[in-house]
């Protein structure tokens, strides 16, 4: 029966015109596991209809193709990129692709039951030890992480914090106070500001870092710069590694870097 339908919404496509056709025949490809051949009608719709109003769902099928299966996020960016750029207008497809744009790669992964447990450098978790555990999430764009502070083996403290992901950034949520912790795109030498004179700014440092802690090696990685402005002569680094999340923070100033805390181990919740 499915077969029958999938055959007559084929030809009624064709009646209306080769743009409706591709759009089609590209949904059903890709219902039907077929990504190879749903790409390619979504592109040769895409090269037709670029400004067509459902070029914006095209652009964001073809991404999550390029991102999940094809594993290119250069291509999913781009057509991520487009879509948000293009068809501002259009708020829920453009809000998608910004938070699409952040999935790949994936600096700061938002899946509910991820692990993440933290140490610091210089005695590896005897002195400090911080845990994370994302509780609940909204799927990639957003999510509830609860974190407990250790001493030694004594818990001195437990919060809750939110992440979210949109419009270009990667925010943290603290009551009214909201923080770009990364931000779109992540080319050496981008810069972003957040709360004024007395506020923070943030810069990419370099964008493919080699990094190894406790909980392993690691590629690709962001090496981001936190300077409140308050403090002049002092800020910190963060190192964001892809599927990963934040990996290592430092201590820094002219001349100088010194190892703070490192992440040890990571995964899923029991």
């Amino acid at each position: 029966m499915m077969a029958k339908i999938r055959v007559v919404l084929v030809v009624a496509a064709l009646a209306t015109g080769c743009d409706t056709y591709r759009f089609l025949s590209g949904t059903i490809h890709e219902d039907a596991g077929r990504p190879v051949k749903a790409i390619r009608q979504y592109e040769a719709f895409l090269a037709g209809r670029p400004k067509d109003p459902r070029a914006c769902e095209v652009r964001l099928r073809a991404a999550e193709l390029y991102r999940t299966f094809f594993l290119r996020c250069s291509d999913a960016q781009h057509h991520y990129e487009t879509a948000a750029r293009d068809f501002p207008h259009m708020t829920a497809c453009a809000d998608l692709a910004k938070a699409g744009l952040l999935k790949c790669p994936d600096y700061f992964p938002l899946e509910v039951g991820r692990t993440w447990v933290y140490v610091d450098s210089d005695t590896k978790g005897k002195s400090m030890r911080l845990d994370w555990e994302l509780r609940k999430s909204s799927g990639a764009a957003g999510g509830v992480i609860i974190t407990a502070l250790y001493a030694g083996n004594k818990r001195i403290r437990e919060s809750r914090e939110i992440y979210l992901k949109e419009n270009w950034a990667l925010w943290r949520i603290d009551g009214p106070q909201r923080e770009p912790l990364l931000r779109y795109p992540y080319g050496s030498g981008q810069t972003w500001k957040a709360g004024g004179a007395k506020g923070k700014e943030w810069s990419v440092v370099a964008s493919s870092v080699a990094v190894t802690v406790a909980a392993g090696a690691f590629a690709e990685c962001l090496k981001v710069k936190e300077h409140d402005l308050r403090y002049g002569k002092s800020w910190r680094y963060d190192y964001y590694c892809p599927g990963v999340g934040r990996v290592k923070t430092t201590v820094g100033g002219p001349g100088f870097e010194n190892p703070n805390t490192e992440l040890s181990r990571f995964g899923q919740a029991d």
